[in-house]
């Protein structure tokens, strides 16, 4: 970034990444570095889809390739990231292109809407109680709703506790909703039919690409 735009590009609090038509980060700020654990040596020049956790590659490149050929001018995902330490944070994505003043893309620049730990894997009965708790219902009535005994109602909550790092019901559901394991704006509680990398994800859209 230059010009007038630097001081906002260093100083915004929101992760910022550009990567050239090669697909190489060519710059990313201060809070892109903390989001993604890694230093702004690390990422200078390194290709952006080694960022990528598996299977984000594939489902990208389509929208990249429209990107990177001046098909498509911007589009919002939920896309899985890498961080230095190996783990994965789950962040919503606004890409947009940077033209040449001959109107060919020189640059796409990302930034990281949202950005949170990805959601841990749950089985079908963890989602249920989950999702039960999270409409507010005791654990009496999940119990019978599910046709489960209190006891196992009792393990699973301390078992989605423990996943979700929460010492509380209401933390627990509070945590679920950051991380995207709920549809967003929909009650009561709706799970996710696909974790929150889905391509269109919630509130995901994509511009229409061009002739």
């Amino acid at each position: 970034m230059k010009g007038p735009y630097q001081v906002y590009f260093e100083r915004a609090r929101v992760p910022i990444v550009a990567v050239d038509g090669l697909g190489r980060i060519r710059e990313s700020n201060p809070a892109f570095h903390a989001a993604l654990g890694r230093s702004a040596a690390e990422l200078r020049g390194r290709p952006a889809e080694g960022l990528l956790a598996p299977g984000e590659r594939e489902a990208q490149w389509p929208y990249w390739r429209l990107l990177a050929t001046g098909r498509l001018d911007a589009y919002r995902t939920w896309i899985r990231l890498v961080r230095g330490d190996g783990s994965v944070i789950v962040a919503r994505v606004s890409a947009s292109v940077e033209p040449r003043r001959n109107g060919l893309p020189w640059r796409a620049v990302a930034v990281l809407d949202e950005v949170a730990p990805e959601a841990p894997a749950l089985g079908r009965l963890q989602s249920e109680v989950l999702r039960l708790v999270a409409a507010g219902a005791s654990n009496q009535e999940i119990a019978r709703r599910l046709y489960i005994t209190r006891q196992a109602v009792d393990y699973h909550l301390a078992r989605l506790r423990a996943k979700f790092g929460a010492d509380s019901r209401s933390a627990l559901v509070g945590r679920a909703f950051v991380l995207g394991v709920f549809v967003h704006g929909m009650w009561p509680p709706t799970l996710c039919p696909v974790r929150p990398d889905d391509r269109a994800g919630p509130g995901g859209s994509y511009s229409t690409p061009r002739n």
